[in-house]
């Protein structure tokens, strides 16, 4: 006697195989997401030598994808990082928004390092206002950062980009064009 006597057989759903090669979309995303979760830190440096500005808009999905990090968190790590080497507009936007604004102090942190790697002076007002970070993975990630683009930039056009990059008080009328720095004596 068998054991299932008395029992339904269970049903069977019918399976249909998925070409895809019609799915473009879903063949792109997993080839990057392929490259980004090499582990060898050396496979890992040529796979993101390997991204290129058409990746940049499945990149910024990715970054911003904050349940991917639940699942994964080195493929949001490394697309962030990704974003960095692949300089444009939007992703220097998300990387800002990101190291502003992500409610993750580990992706603040690391869209830091993704800004500061870039090696623009644009990063260093964004960078200083970091180092008052209350937290101390930030604070110490843009020090490095600033430390970074002194290194590659120079000291010189950091300092410049630091007096540019400071904010005004108020409207842009109201201290005559005087910095912060310029009215903090006064």
């Amino acid at each position: 006697m068998t054991d299932r006597a008395g029992q339904e057989e269970p049903a069977v759903r019918p399976s249909t195989l998925v070409d895809r090669s019609d799915l473009p979309g879903v063949r792109a995303r997993e080839e990057i997401n392929i490259l980004l979760r090499a582990h060898d830190p050396e496979v890992a440096e040529a796979n993101l030598a390997q991204l290129t500005d058409r990746h940049s808009p499945l990149l910024r999905q990715i970054a911003n994808d904050r349940q991917a990090y639940g699942r994964d968190p080195s493929l949001r790590r490394n697309a962030i990082n990704a974003l960095g080497r692949i300089i444009s507009v939007e992703n220097l936007n998300l990387l800002t928004e990101l190291a502003t604004r992500d409610d993750d102090e580990a992706i603040r942190t690391n869209a830091l390092i993704a800004l500061a790697n870039t090696g623009l002076s644009l990063a260093v007002p964004l960078l200083a206002d970091a180092q008052d970070s209350g937290n101390p993975m930030e604070a110490a990630a843009a020090r490095k950062g600033l430390t970074t683009l002194a290194d590659r930039l120079g000291t010189d056009t950091v300092e410049a980009a630091l007096r540019s990059g400071q904010r005004r008080i108020g409207p842009p009328d109201s201290t005559g064009g005087a910095t912060t720095s310029d009215t903090a004596g006064s």
